[in-house]
C-alpha cells in the first residue's frame, strides 16, 4: 500500500532530515547551513566562513582547527576535496581529508566539543557535505588517545551534518540522528519516519548509546514529536511511517503497545503482500524455501527483529 506522505514538508525536514531532535527534551533542530556560513547558532565553538571566503579556522582550549577545499590529485583528480587540521598549541597533530561534493563553496564546518570525558582534551567534530538527493553529511570526531590523535568515522547521515546535542545537560555532548535504515524501507523518503539514534565517541570508537535508560525522556519526547506531527486521517495508512513510529515506540518502551495498535487498524484487505527473504534483507541472494509474501505487519516485525528492534 502506497501514500502520500503522512508528514508535512516542514515536519519533514525538520523530523527526518534534519535528524529529527526535539525541543521539549532540550534539544534544538539542526539549522541550515549556507554556502558561506557554518552553524552559527551552534552552542559550540564552530567554524565561521566569512563571505568569499575558501577556508576557515575556529580555536579552543589550546586546540585550533583550519578548514578548506583544495584539488588533491591523488585522492580526487576531478574535484576539490574538503581537508580538515587539527593542530594544537600550534602543532599539527592530525589532518583528514572528506568526500568532495563538487560544490564550488564549502559545504563542511568543524566544532570543538567535549564528546569523551575520558581522556584530558576536547575533541572535534567534523563535518562535510557529499552532495546527493537526501544525502549525506559524513560525521567524524577527531580525538586524543593513548596513540596520538585520530579520526574517527561516525557514519553519513542525512541532514545538514548539525547533531551535536547534550541530551542529559551533563555537559558532555551526544551525536543524535535518525536510523537511517528505515528511510525507504516501506514507503517514499518524505512518507517515512525514522526512530532516534544516540552515539558517542570512547578511547577511537564509535560507541552505541541509544538503549541507555538515562536518555528515556529524548526517546519519549521524540516519539510524541512523530505523533503530533502525524496527518491523523493518513497515519494508519502510511507504512513508511508506521515502520518509524512502532519503532520509536520500542525505544520509548511502549513497542507491544504500538505493533498490537498497528494490527488492529492496518487494513489487510486491501493488502496484498510483498515477497521477503526470512533470513535476510538481500531477497536477490535469497534461498527459495526462505522467500514468503507477509502483508506489512509481519514484514515490519521481520524487519525490527533483523535490525535490533525487539519487545
Amino acid at each position: 500500500m502506497r501514500s502520500g506522505s503522512v508528514f508535512g514538508s516542514s515536519a519533514i525536514v525538520g523530523m527526518v532530515a534534519a535528524a529529527a531532535m526535539a525541543a521539549s527534551a532540550g534539544m534544538v533542530f539542526a539549522q541550515d547551513e549556507s554556502e558561506d556560513s557554518a552553524a552559527t547558532l551552534s552552542p559550540y565553538p564552530t567554524t565561521e566562513y566569512a563571505e568569499g571566503a575558501r577556508e576557515a579556522t575556529v580555536s579552543d582550549g589550546g586546540i585550533t582547527v583550519r578548514v578548506f577545499q583544495e584539488r588533491r590529485p591523488k585522492i580526487d583528480p576531478d574535484d576539490d576535496v574538503p581537508v580538515f587540521q587539527v593542530s594544537v598549541d600550534g602543532k599539527l597533530v592530525l589532518e583528514h581529508v572528506g568526500s568532495a561534493s563538487g560544490m564550488s563553496m564549502p559545504g563542511m564546518s568543524a566544532s570543538i566539543v567535549e564528546i569523551d570525558p575520558t581522556n584530558d582534551s576536547k575533541e572535534v567534530y567534523l563535518s562535510n557535505y557529499t552532495g546527493g538527493a537526501h544525502c549525506c553529511s559524513e560525521i567524524v570526531v577527531a580525538e586524543k588517545t593513548a596513540k596520538g590523535w585520530v579520526a574517527v568515522p561516525v557514519g553519513a547521515f542525512d541532514g545538514d551534518g548539525d547533531y551535536l546535542q547534550d541530551l542529559d545537560n551533563d555537559g558532555v555532548a551526544e551525536i543524535v540522528t535518525v536510523d537511517n535504515k528505515f528511510l525507504y524501507a516501506f514507503d517514499c523518503y518524505a512518507c517515512s519516519a525514522a526512530p532516534l539514534v544516540i552515539q558517542t565517541v570512547r578511547d577511537g570508537a564509535v560507541v552505541d548509546l541509544t538503549k541507555e535508560p538515562r536518555f528515556a525522556s529524548a526517546h519519549r519526547d521524540w516519539l510524541k514529536q512523530l505523533e503530533e506531527g502525524a496527518d491523523p486521517d493518513q497515519r494508519w495508512k502510511s507504512p513508511g511511517f508506521l515502520a518509524g513510529w512502532v519503532a520509536q515506540s520500542i525505544r520509548a518502551g511502549e513497542g507491544e503497545q504500538a505493533f498490537l495498535a498497528l494490527q488492529k487498524r492496518w487494513d489487510s484487505k486491501t493488502d496484498e503482500g510483498e515477497e521477503v527473504c526470512l533470513t535476510g534483507p538481500d531477497i536477490d541472494a535469497c534461498r527459495k524455501q526462505d522467500l514468503k509474501v507477509l502483508k506489512f505487519p509481519e514484514r515490519l516485525k521481520l524487519f525490527l527483529d533483523q535490525n535490533g528492534y525487539t519487545f
